[in-house]
C-alpha cells in the first residue's frame, strides 16, 4: 500500500507542495504531545526521517497509524514534497508551512464495518476543511485498508457520495482487492482503484454515484507493484456541456435582482424566478455550460441574506451556500467569502453602496405664500419703514399747519391715525386722499411712500403667484449627523448589522434592525422613517413605487456613502465551474451588458409605475389657480375678519363703559 501511494505521488503531484496525510485513531489511542499545538507533524523536503520516528511516536498504535508512519516515511525519501500528517482525532489547525492551498491529500480508513468506513471518511473531511487553505479542487486518495467482506464497489459509491458534499471530485478510492489472482496476467491484485466521473456517461449528472474500476494495483511474481493499465488516476471529469443537468440555486425574492414576473397565487408553490438583473446573469452562465435551473424554496430560518449565529455557522442563502446544499447561491450578495471558510465568490458583477435614505423634503404650506416672499428682516424693516413715514408725515403736518396762517383745507394728514390708515391704503393699493395739503414738503413725503410701495408690491407680486404656484421645498436631511441629531426613527437590514460592527456602538444606540425592507421603504417615503440599505433595490423601487407623475421621488439619498461592496455571486467552496462562470462574467462586464440590463431594468419599473397615474406628465400646459393655491388669501381674510369683529367689539365696550360712568 505504501509503494502504491509513493507510486500515486510521484506521477501526479507537484513537486515543492503541500501534501497532507490524515488518519484517525480510536478514542483508545493515546498519543505524546508534539511540539505544534494542532498535533499536526511537519515535515519539509530533505528533513532526515529519524528524526521523525523519534518525535512521532504513539502508544497503542493502530494499523492507521502505522501505514500512516510508513507512508511519510516512503514520501520523505523522495524530497519533493513538504509533509503534513494529522490525526483527525484533533482539531485541524492552520500551519505557516506555505501560504498557498494544500495540493494533495491523502485519507486512510482502517475500520472494520462498512458504515463506520464512510462516517470516517466524513469526520476526517469534516475536521480537514474547517481551515482557510481547504482546498476540493485538489487530489485525494481514499485508502481503506481493514474492511471487512463486502461489496467494494458500493463502499467507492458511498465514499464518493460522501466527499461531494464536500464539492471534492478529484478523487481516486482503493480498496483492498477480493479478487486477488488475475490468472490471464500473472500477476497479483493488491489493490482496486475505483473513480467516479460525474458526468459521464453523456446526460448523466452528478446526484448518480456509479464509479467504475479504473485501474488496479497489482504484483508480479518478482514481488514489484505497478498499476495494471497505467492510466491516469485524476482525469478532466466536468465536461463544457453538462446536457442539461440542473444546478440548484438559493436565493429569494430581491427587487432588481430576483424577481417573478406574471405569478398568480396558485403559481406561487412553484418556486421560479423570470425576472431580475441577477436573474439574466444566471440564465447566461447556465446558457454557457447548457445547464438547467432549479431553485430551492426561500431559507425558511428568515435569514435572506443571511448572518453569523456564532460558532462559524450562517443561515439564510449563505448559510445554505456553505452547507453545500446549492450549487449558486444569487440574491445582491455582498462578499462575504473572507468571512466564511466553506465558500467562494465568482468575479463581482456590480459595486452596491450602502447609504441613508430619508424622506423628500415636503413643500411649504400654500398659505405661507404670501409671508414667504421676503425674509423676516425685510418684512420688519417695511414695518418700520411705514410706522416712520407715517409719523414723520404727522410731524410734518403738524408743523406746516403751525407755520401757515391760512387753514388747511385737506384734513387727511393732521393726526397719527389718519396718516397711518392713508399710508396703508398706498400699500394696499387703493385709494388715499386725493388731495393731500398743498406743501412742498407734505407732497414729497407722499410721492417718496408711493414710490417706495409701487417698487416692494412690483417686486412682491411678480414672485407671489410663482410661490402660490410652486411653494418650493422645506430643508431636507443632507448629512447623517443631521439624521441621528432629528430624532427621526432610524433602522437598518439586519444583517447589515452583523457586517458593519460600528453600527452596535454608542453613535447609532437607538438605530433598530428589520428583516421587512418592503414596509421600511414604504414608511421613508411616508416620512417618517430613515433607512440605511443598499442602493440597487431602493433605486429600483423608487423609480416603480415612489415617484409621482412629474418623476419626483418620495424616497432621497444622502450625498455621503457608508459603506462600498461589491456584488458577488457566492459558490460552495471547491466548485467545479468556477473558473467558466468567472470567466463568462468578464466578458458580459467587458462588453457594458451588465450596465445596459441594469438601465433597462430601472426604465421598465418606471413605466409599470406610471401606469398607476391618470394623466402622463406635461399634459397641460398651464396651472389653473384654484382654492387650494389660493388658501392663504382666505386665511388672512378670516383673519382680517376676526381683527375687525375684536375691534368692533372693543368699541362698543368702550362707548358702553362711557355711558355707564356718565349715567353713574
Amino acid at each position: 500500500m505504501a509503494h502504491c501511494l509513493h507510486d500515486i505521488a510521484v506521477r501526479h503531484f507537484t513537486p515543492g507542495h503541500i501534501l497532507v496525510v490524515s488518519y484517525n485513531t480510536p478514542a483508545r489511542s493515546v498519543s505524546v504531545s508534539l511540539n505544534t499545538p494542532s498535533r499536526n507533524l511537519v515535515l519539509s523536503p530533505g528533513r532526515n526521517t529519524s528524526e521523525k520516528v523519534q518525535e512521532y511516536s504513539f502508544s497503542g498504535v493502530n494499523s492507521a497509524e502505522d501505514l500512516g508512519q510508513l507512508i511519510l516515511e516512503e514520501l520523505n525519501k523522495i524530497e519533493a514534497w513538504s509533509l503534513l500528517s494529522f490525526n483527525a482525532k484533533y482539531d485541524f489547525r492552520e500551519t505557516s508551512l506555505s501560504r498557498s492551498n494544500y495540493e494533495g491529500y491523502i485519507l486512510l480508513s482502517s475500520c472494520l464495518d462498512y458504515e463506520d468506513v464512510v462516517r470516517d471518511i466524513g469526520h476526517q473531511v469534516k475536521k480537514l476543511r474547517n481551515t482557510w487553505k481547504w482546498n476540493p479542487r485538489a487530489k485525494f486518495v481514499i485508502l481503506v485498508t481493514g474492511v471487512r467482506e463486502v461489496n467494494a464497489k458500493l463502499i467507492a459509491e458511498d465514499i464518493v457520495a460522501q466527499l461531494w458534499t464536500s464539492r471534492i471530485v478529484n478523487s481516486v478510492v482503493l480498496i483492498p482487492a477480493q479478487d486477488t489472482h488475475l490468472a490471464t496476467t500473472g500477476v497479483v491484485s493488491i489493490l482496486d482503484a475505483y473513480v467516479w466521473f460525474p458526468y459521464r456517461p453523456s446526460g448523466k449528472c452528478p446526484h448518480d454515484k456509479d464509479v467504475a474500476l479504473y485501474d488496479r494495483w497489482v504484483s508480479d511474481i518478482r514481488g514489484r507493484g505497478h498499476f495494471l493499465h497505467n492510466s491516469c488516476l485524476f482525469p478532466q471529469k466536468i465536461p463544457n456541456d453538462l446536457q442539461g443537468c440542473p444546478l440548484t440555486v438559493s436565493t429569494f425574492e430581491v427587487p432588481a435582482f430576483v424577481m417573478r414576473k406574471g405569478i398568480t397565487k396558485v403559481d406561487a408553490k412553484n418556486v421560479t424566478y423570470n425576472k431580475g438583473l441577477e436573474i439574466r446573469i444566471l440564465s447566461e452562465l447556465a446558457k454557457t455550460t447548457n445547464s438547467s435551473i432549479k431553485y430551492r424554496e426561500p431559507p425558511p430560518d428568515g435569514g435572506h441574506w443571511g448572518w453569523d449565529l456564532g460558532n462559524e455557522t450562517w443561515n439564510g442563502v449563505t448559510g445554505e451556500i456553505a452547507r453545500s446544499y446549492s450549487d449558486i447561491g444569487i440574491a445582491g450578495l455582498w462578499h462575504r467569502c473572507h468571512l466564511i471558510k466553506q465558500i467562494e465568490c465568482l468575479r463581482p458583477h456590480l459595486i452596491d453602496k450602502v447609504r441613508w435614505y430619508v424622506p423628500c423634503a415636503t413643500s411649504y404650506p400654500r398659505w405661507m405664500s404670501l409671508t414667504r416672499v421676503f425674509e423676516v428682516s425685510l418684512w420688519s424693516g417695511f414695518v418700520a419703514t411705514y410706522l416712520i413715514v407715517a409719523l414723520v408725515m404727522w410731524q410734518v403736518v403738524k408743523l406746516a399747519s403751525s407755520i401757515s396762517t391760512k387753514a388747511a383745507q385737506n384734513q387727511a394728514y393732521t393726526g397719527l391715525p389718519k396718516c397711518l390708515l392713508n399710508f396703508w391704503a398706498i400699500i394696499l393699493e387703493e385709494s388715499a386722499s386725493n388731495h393731500p395739503p398743498n406743501v412742498a414738503a407734505i407732497r414729497a413725503v407722499f410721492f417718496a411712500w408711493v414710490l417706495y410701495c409701487w417698487a416692494v408690491n412690483t417686486v412682491y407680486q411678480a414672485y407671489l403667484t410663482s410661490f402660490l404656484i410652486d411653494p418650493g421645498l422645506q430643508h431636507q436631511l443632507a448629512s447623517e449627523d443631521e439624521i441621528l441629531n432629528s430624532g427621526i426613527e432610524c433602522t437598518t437590514e439586519t444583517g447589515i448589522i452583523f457586517l458593519y460592527p460600528e453600527l452596535k456602538g454608542t453613535r447609532y444606540r437607538h438605530m433598530n434592525s428589520t428583516v421587512e425592507v418592503d414596509s421600511a421603504q414604504t414608511r421613508v417615503a411616508e416620512g417618517t422613517l430613515a433607512f440605511l440599505y443598499a442602493t440597487f433595490p431602493v433605486e429600483y423601487n423608487t423609480a416603480l413605487k415612489y415617484k409621482d407623475a412629474n418623476g419626483v421621488p418620495s424616497i432621497c439619498k444622502i450625498k455621503d456613502d457608508f459603506a462600498f461592496n461589491l456584488i458577488t455571486i457566492h459558490v460552495p467552496k471547491g466548485f467545479q465551474l468556477k473558473a467558466e462562470y468567472d470567466q463568462v462574467l468578464l466578458n458580459l462586464l467587458q462588453a457594458g451588458l451588465v450596465s445596459l440590463w441594469w438601465e433597462d431594468l430601472k426604465y421598465t419599473a418606471a413605466l409599470e409605475g406610471a401606469r398607476e397615474f391618470g394623466s402622463p406628465p406635461g399634459e397641460y400646459k398651464y396651472i389653473v389657480l384654484t382654492l387650494k393655491h389660493l388658501q392663504s388669501a382666505f386665511y388672512f381674510l378670516l383673519l382680517g375678519y376676526a381683527m375687525s369683529v375684536l375691534s368692533f367689539l372693543s368699541e362698543l365696550s368702550c362707548q358702553h363703559r362711557k355711558w355707564y360712568k356718565r349715567q353713574r
